[in-house]
């Protein structure tokens, strides 16, 4: 009886220790996952993020909880998620978010550096699209009607936010919405008229962050 009883005695202290490190080991994992997820969060720059850092902040004032304070973070990232379903970039990597084009036609003008007949540099900061049959614009998404400019010979311009990126819809002889009407997807927006150029297409443009972006990253052309 002594024998076993000396025996059993000296595996308690080895058990103890080998939960021990487990539970350790496991609480290093969760706060490493958790470091990964505030890098994340961070390189998005979303306001959510700053009160996930407030809660490491207010952490070091006081006995950091992993199972309390964890479930704060989780369900911060959870909600970023949530924020982020039309996010722009991650990482460099660009939104896979895609919205109907404003009309079915062929591209005309690409986005970008282009050089005219003269040899001249110009920047085009939209696309510009013919399209396949007499079809009015339509727009691509929500969004309130900011501003309608007549550019004389080059028609009318619709400018429209929405709510990750501004929109441009140009080359227009007439318009059928006015200033700080809310559209929706689809509306119609006007009639294409002859630009300059004596062609008839449509010009059209996305801005995010008050910078011109190429269209076609946003749209699905056919």
């Amino acid at each position: 009886m002594k024998r076993r009883a000396i025996s059993y005695n000296s595996k308690v202290p080895f058990y103890k220790n080998k939960y021990f490190y487990k539970k350790q080991l496991n609480q290093v994992i969760y706060v490493l996952t958790i470091l990964v997820i505030l890098l994340v969060m961070k390189r998005l720059n979303y306001s959510v993020s700053n009160n996930i850092i407030g809660i490491i902040n207010k952490g070091i004032n006081h006995e950091f909880s992993i199972k309390e304070d964890g479930k704060k973070i989780w369900g911060y990232a959870k909600k970023l998620s949530n924020v982020s379903k039309k996010a722009v970039e991650v990482f460099n990597i660009k939104s896979t978010v895609k919205y109907p084009p404003p009309i079915d036609g062929k591209i005309y003008k690409t986005f970008g550096e282009t050089i005219n007949i003269k040899g001249n540099n110009s920047f085009n900061e939209g696309i510009d699209i013919i399209p396949e049959e007499n079809k009015e614009p339509v727009a691509i998404s929500d969004g309130v009607v900011t501003k309608i400019e007549d550019k004389g010979n080059k028609g009318y311009f619709i400018y429209v936010s929405h709510e990750n990126m501004d929109t441009v819809y140009g080359y227009l002889t007439k318009v059928y919405v006015k200033e700080k009407d809310t559209i929706e997807t689809g509306d119609i927006l006007g009639t294409l008229g002859t630009n300059k150029d004596g062609n008839k297409y449509l010009r059209f443009e996305v801005w995010v962050k008050g910078k011109p972006v190429n269209p076609i990253d946003y749209i699905v052309m056919k």
